[in-house]
């Protein structure tokens, strides 16, 4: 799979020999490091044009990268929901790429 890199606001996801990074520029120093096959990307909608994104492990690696469903959490990140479209592009395309399913 060919390197994959998205960066927008304080947000940096990059790709590459099947490892997905997620690098936040906060105050809070930390990461999320782990095989594309073990990710999880799940999205909630909060009140005032927020919206979250919990990146953690998939419990089966037949689950869908980018779902709904609640599971082992490491890493968080704050977001418009205005821009979350930009993100389900990324993981949608980083799923066909990597022959998973987006969501369930």
């Amino acid at each position: 799979m060919e390197p994959m890199v998205f960066e927008h606001n304080d947000v940096y996801l990059h790709v590459e020999h099947g490892i997905l990074e997620l690098f936040r520029r906060n105050r809070i120093i930390g990461s999320y490091r782990t095989p594309v096959k073990w990710a999880k990307v799940r999205v909630e909608v909060r009140k005032k044009g927020l919206s979250r994104l919990y990146f953690g492990n998939v419990e089966q690696l037949d689950d869908p990268l980018y779902a709904s469903a609640p599971g082992q959490l490491l890493a968080m990140v704050e977001i418009q929901t205005a821009d979350e479209p930009l993100y389900r592009a990324f993981f949608t395309e980083l799923a066909r790429r990597s022959d998973r399913r987006v969501g369930a």
